[in-house]
């Protein structure tokens, strides 16, 4: 979900019956058994409508927008590492690289050796 909601306060959050062992929203009054959606989603659902002048699946562009304005609130949550830190791990990286060619190249080399012996 793309929005922040606000946390209700601790009076107003879900309680259990004692009678009938349901749980019950002190906030929402439920008509059916399912339970409303919340109402940012409402609001949310409504603003798309309007948006688009129809009822139904939103367009391509409208879907291309929200998957990028959520991208963005993602990224926003996102702990990026210092310079420092990316500068130290690529280090290690170059370094580990070269050894692991090393045995690579002397392992290949041993191995070429050997079947050259073995064939002459």
């Amino acid at each position: 979900m793309s929005r922040i909601q606000k946390k209700k306060p601790l009076g107003e959050k879900k309680k259990k019956d004692v009678v009938s062992g349901e749980s019950t929203d002190t906030d929402a009054n439920f008509s059916g058994s399912k339970p409303a959606a919340p109402m940012g989603l409402q609001k949310q659902k409504q603003e798309k409508l309007i948006v688009e002048g129809k009822s139904g699946e939103p367009n391509f562009f409208q879907k291309a927008v929200d998957f990028f304005r959520e991208v963005k609130v993602e990224l926003k949550k996102v702990t990026w590492p210092t310079r420092k830190q990316t500068t130290g791990t690529t280090i290690v990286v170059i370094i580990f690289v070269f050894v692991v060619a090393a045995f690579l190249g002397v392992f290949d080399y041993g191995l070429s050796k050997l079947v050259q012996v073995v064939l002459t």
